[in-house]
Formats: C-alpha cells, sequence, structure tokens
C-alpha cells in the first residue's frame, strides 16, 4: 500500500492498458481490462456508457473498479445481515472513446490507483466480473435438473473434473440465477405450449 492509503497493483506491463490503446469493440476492451484485473485481483463493472439515439453505437464507455462508489445506508439495510463494507469511493477506471475516423475505440483515460487492498488470490474467481456461466455449462445444469440432481451437487461433480473451485469459473448463485430467468421464462408461456400439444394431438387423432 502506497501512501495515504493508495494501492497501486501489480500486473504484468503488456497486461497493462495503456492511453490510445485501440479496440476494434467493446467486448475487445472488457476481455483485455478483465485479463488485466484477474491478475491485479480486483473487480470491474460498467459504470457509464454513452450511445448516439441516431445509429444506437457506444460513443463512449466507463469500466470503474467493483468498489467505485458508496452503499447505500438505510433503516431496512441495517436490519440485514452485515457484509462488511463493499464500496470504498474507488477511484479506479478505464474509459474508452470511440474515434469516427479511424473506427476504433481509444482508451482516454486509465487510473490504476486504488484506495483499498486488492482481493486475495484464492478469492479472486469469486468476483463477479471473473464469473461466467457459458453456454455448455448451461445446458449441462438443465440436463442435471432433469433427472433431479441438485445444484450443489452439481458443483460438486464439476469442482472434482476440473480440479478446483477456482477453475468451475462461476458459482452456485450463477446457476440459480439461471434457472430462475429459464422458469420466468415458461411461466405465461405454459398454456399456449399446452394449446400446441393439444393442436399436435389432433392433427394426428381427429376424434383427440
Amino acid at each position: 500500500m502506497d501512501c495515504e492509503g493508495q494501492v497501486t497493483p501489480e500486473a504484468r506491463s503488456e497486461l497493462k492498458p495503456k492511453l490510445g490503446l485501440e479496440f476494434d469493440c467493446c467486448d475487445d476492451v472488457f476481455n483485455f481490462y478483465n485479463m488485466y484485473v484477474v491478475e491485479a485481483r480486483f473487480g470491474i463493472r460498467c459504470s457509464t456508457t454513452r450511445t448516439c439515439t441516431l445509429i444506437g453505437e457506444v460513443t463512449r464507455k466507463e469500466y470503474v473498479c467493483c468498489k467505485q462508489g458508496y452503499a447505500l445506508t438505510s433503516i431496512v439495510s441495517r436490519k440485514r445481515r452485515q457484509r462488511g463494507c463493499t464500496r470504498t469511493g474507488c477511484k479506479a477506471k478505464l474509459a474508452i472513446l470511440k474515434v469516427k475516423d479511424k473506427n476504433k475505440y481509444i482508451v482516454v483515460r486509465f487510473n490504476e490507483v486504488h484506495n483499498h487492498d486488492m482481493t486475495t488470490v484464492d478469492k479472486v474467481h469469486l468476483l463477479r466480473s471473473h464469473r461466467n456461466l457459458t453456454e455448455s455449462t448451461k445446458v449441462y445444469s438443465a440436463n442435471m435438473s432433469k433427472v433431479n440432481i441438485p445444484v450443489h451437487k452439481q458443483l460438486s461433480l464439476l469442482k472434482m473434473q476440473v480440479e478446483g473451485m477456482e477453475n468451475v469459473g462461476f458459482v452456485k448463485r450463477d446457476v440459480y440465477n439461471y434457472l430462475r430467468d429459464v422458469h420466468g421464462e415458461v411461466i405465461g408461456h405454459d398454456a399456449e405450449l399446452l394449446k400446441e400439444h393439444f393442436m399436435a394431438m389432433q392433427e394426428k387423432n381427429e376424434s383427440f
């Protein structure tokens, strides 16, 4: 930790963003920045996005540390289980701007200084920006659920296959959220699906 509580994380120079660095799209920016923050041991999220209303194209975007801003305090939040300090007003960020002449996104601001300690190595994989529920994992979880294998056992199997929870790429809550969303999509359409099933049966047998 530097003077006055400032922390500059350590990472390989080739991973560290630099002013003027060019990218083809915002996804490339996020993927590059995320590789840096994994090694630097902190998480990120998208803060602000400016879009051209005429063509719907992103013209400026900012990615900030997951501890940017301050947590809201209220009577309700004080009654809940205390989870520690999650927001510290950190100013670390990466900002990109779309340059029309080059048709590229260029890094116009990069602040690597934080006001908090970095996450420990064994906890980095738990940060939201480093978790990813892939399509293959979604299919795997859906199939496991069909044969009544609970989520915690699904995670145990994956943990053994990839030799460690840090290599799984997501946590149990991510699977629950995905299954919740899938269930929400089905609700409201189940009657329509039943009707389609009856219509198909009627085509096979007119007396149905």
